[in-house]
């Protein structure tokens, strides 16, 4: 009688762990990516797309950071800048649009990485004369000299010549690379990399420092490490990022907007230590900042950490444990550097960014630095994508089975508006360091300031009426009604009345 009482228990429990007919087993959502340098093979002919598409496949993984901006040029054909003169990059080819046709028929997801500020890195200046390094490099001067200059009057950092971000020209004029890929092309997301200063030497372009010295009242040319010069550089740095943020979605509220960031050395357990973190205080990038500010969707700090040393081991458990706790309501996904590490070493890093924290909370996802050079052993790349999706003698897989990409239910069900404008003076030119008002119909108030451009912003705005007025020490102006609507860009323009002159009878 017991057999037969075991036999039917043991059939219903089978049954029960198998899913009803046409009923899809839920798959984990997790950010998978691959970043994609230009400097080497990946998608310069559409045979290395075609590749690059069946390695993600492999994998398992779910998305492509891809390369399409170097230095100042493209690999894309609507571009507004040359064409790159890479010479493995095949004639007329469109390497960002013949990806993204492949990679959606996959499910891939396709972020186009843009080179920042860095916008050139060799001694032989670029064929094209319509280069921004020609047009506004070491042969400018005045206003048309963008390139940031260390305090001791270099403009070379290592191999790059690079964009000042508080030169208003060179903002706008790299921001609107960004806007252009979104309009042109059916991306699912733009990626901010190198939106940063090289340390605190660097930041002197001599009209940055002009505009700081206005602005502050001051005399001399601060010194370095003078912290309200760092304060300013790195509220540049803030106004380039909110302003590629808000344009972009303006464009496309669907697209992401995502960032490789600083996770340098000791990770910070307390926010008194990430404000002296490498980040925050040398390179002057608050990318927590922009998190909770809502200016970027995504961040993905580049955690290369070499697993098999102790100390740098400790350096990235700290680091991914922050961007566990301080997502806000964003995401963060870590960026493992499998070119430093060993397969083995690589596995490790992704498990434990894939675990939660002490606190309980979870990452996005991860985004693996490269595809080019998956692991220091010098082991075929083929063999690390198996690796990552199946049992193999470097441990258990990571991406056993496929994922989704996860939701960002601010894009997908928004409950909030965002505003953007700029702030013109009488004659129709940009007010730099002007002061905005922003008034709720429920007494709540916003205060920002322009960038050197006049344009000015803020996400995350609850749905509602509002009043857009300029603050009283920038000068007087006609308040402009504006209503918020949740998942849109209100756009608007405030201009400074002219003061009649008295006259004398």
């Amino acid at each position: 009688m017991r057999k037969w009482l075991v036999l039917p228990m043991v059939i219903l429990m089978v049954i029960s762990l198998v899913p009803a007919v046409g009923q899809a087993e839920e798959q984990p959502e997790e950010f998978r990516a691959i970043w994609v340098d230009a400097f080497h093979d990946g998608i310069k002919t559409p045979e290395q797309v075609d590749k690059l598409v069946q390695d993600v496949q492999e994998a398992n993984a779910n998305a492509v950071v891809v390369q399409v901006r170097r230095r100042g040029d493209s690999y894309f054909n609507k571009s507004l800048e040359p064409r790159s003169q890479d010479p493995a990059l095949e004639s007329d080819f469109d390497a960002l649009e013949y990806l993204i046709e492949k990679a959606h028929q996959a499910d891939i997801e396709v972020h186009a990485w843009l080179t920042t500020l860095p916008i050139w890195n060799s001694l032989y200046p670029p064929e094209s004369e319509e280069h921004a390094f020609n047009q506004h490099g070491p042969s400018a001067s005045g206003e048309d000299y963008w390139l940031t200059e260390s305090i001791s009057g270099d403009n070379r950092s290592g191999a790059d010549y690079i964009l000042d971000p508080g030169h208003p020209d060179a903002a706008d004029y790299t921001a609107d690379q960004y806007v252009n890929v979104v309009k042109e092309y059916d991306v699912d997301g733009v990626h901010l990399d190198l939106v940063r200063y090289t340390d605190p030497t660097w930041g002197y372009n001599p009209t940055s420092v002009d505009r700081y010295l206005t602005q502050t009242g001051t005399e001399d040319v601060p010194e370095p490490e003078n912290p309200q010069w760092k304060d300013w550089r790195r509220q540049q740095v803030n106004n380039l990022v909110r302003q590629v943020y808000l344009r972009s979605i303006a464009e496309d509220p669907g697209v992401k907007v995502s960032a490789a960031v600083i996770a340098w050395g000791k990770g910070p357990e307390t926010m008194e230590e990430y404000k002296q973190s490498a980040p925050y205080s040398t390179v002057l990038q608050d990318w927590n900042g922009w998190l909770e500010e809502g200016i970027v969707d995504l961040a993905i700090p580049m955690n290369y950490d070499r697993e098999h040393v102790p100390l740098q081991k400790a350096w990235y458990d700290l680091w991914i444990e922050w961007e566990k706790n301080h997502q806000y309501d964003r995401q963060v996904a870590a960026g493992p550097g499998s070119f430093i590490n060993t397969i083995e070493g690589t596995l490790a890093q992704i498990n434990r960014a894939l675990q939660p924290s002490a606190e309980g909370n979870r990452l996005a996802g991860v985004s693996l630095y490269s595809y080019a050079s998956t692991n220091n052993s010098g082991i075929e790349n083929d063999t690390f994508f198996q690796a990552l999706s199946e049992e193999s003698e470097y441990g258990e897989p990571v991406f056993s089975e496929p994922a989704a990409i996860p939701d960002m239910p601010w894009k997908t069900n928004p409950t909030k508006g965002h505003l953007m404008g700029y702030l013109m003076d009488e004659d129709g030119d940009p007010v730099d360091n002007g002061k905005v008002v922003l008034r709720g119909s429920k007494g709540k108030t916003y205060q920002f300031e322009t960038d050197g451009n006049g344009f000015f912003g803020l996400t995350d705005l609850p749905d509602g009426h509002y009043v857009a007025q300029i603050d009283g020490e920038t000068g007087e102006g006609a308040a402009k009604p504006l209503d918020i609507e949740a998942g849109v860009v209100t756009e608007t323009e405030l201009q400074v009345k002219a003061v009649p002159q008295s006259s004398n009878n």
